[in-house]
């Protein structure tokens, strides 16, 4: 029970997380969620003992509401795409879920699930546990690196559009003073930033399943990157 505007105001630890979650991982903090719960953050204190214990808290939250979907008849390529477009929709469509998996996954029971769920999928295709969190780790790895760059290019933009045009114009100017560079790009066909996104993963995908089919042992596919790494 705390004080505030000379009543008294009741929450939970529920109310919490919700109000972080109506607020979002990217705006998240104890200030904002006192304010709005119209409370003070040191009442929000007595539930959380930290910024990082709320984020974890509303993190968590957000994630329970990702259901990842596997069409069985998809190859593993497949599959593994389709996972890092499901990911990306949902981090794009929850600011800061991208950053927030980025920094430390699994953090709770959330997480969990979502692994348990790769690692599940990745079996009924004949991959044991180790190969199948590393092949869902580095799309994971792959997937949240391109959002969180996206989101952070988005954010910089909309804090000072004048600045990130310019910036932009820039960077097109000095481009456009190598001959080299113009060739190149001049080869490379219009496209959004979601086919990128596709393309490096489709590759990593394609290039993670050549390396590690179903079957061989993650330690063997080390084994051999570090033989060929002292190799040279």
């Amino acid at each position: 029970m705390v004080k505030t505007g000379g009543r008294t105001a009741s929450f939970t630890l529920d109310d919490v997380v919700a109000a972080g979650v109506r607020i979002g991982l990217a705006d998240l903090s104890l200030q904002r969620v006192a304010d709005a719960l119209g409370v003070t953050p040191t009442a929000v204190y007595r539930h959380v003992p930290s910024r990082a214990a709320l984020e974890g808290l509303v993190g968590e939250a957000i994630l329970a509401g990702l259901t990842l979907v596997d069409d069985p008849a998809d190859s593993t390529e497949d599959h593994l795409v389709s996972f890092a477009a499901q990911m990306r929709a949902f981090t794009l469509a929850h600011p800061g879920t991208a950053a927030y998996l980025q920094r430390l996954f699994p953090r709770g029971r959330s997480g969990i699930r979502l692994l348990e769920a790769q690692i599940t999928t990745l079996g009924s295709r004949g991959y044991d546990p180790a190969a199948a969190t590393a092949l869902s780790s580095a799309i994971a790895t792959v997937t949240l690196g391109i959002t969180a760059a996206d989101e952070a290019r988005t954010a910089h933009a909309s804090v000072d559009p004048a600045g990130a045009e310019e910036a932009t114009r820039d960077a097109l100017s000095a481009m456009a003073g190598s001959p080299l560079i113009q060739a190149a790009t001049a080869g490379i066909p219009a496209h959004t930033a979601d086919d990128y996104f596709l393309l490096l993963v489709r590759s990593t995908a394609h290039g993670l399943v050549a390396q590690l089919p179903p079957g061989r042992p993650v330690a063997a596919l080390i084994s051999t990157l570090t033989d060929r790494r002292e190799d040279r």
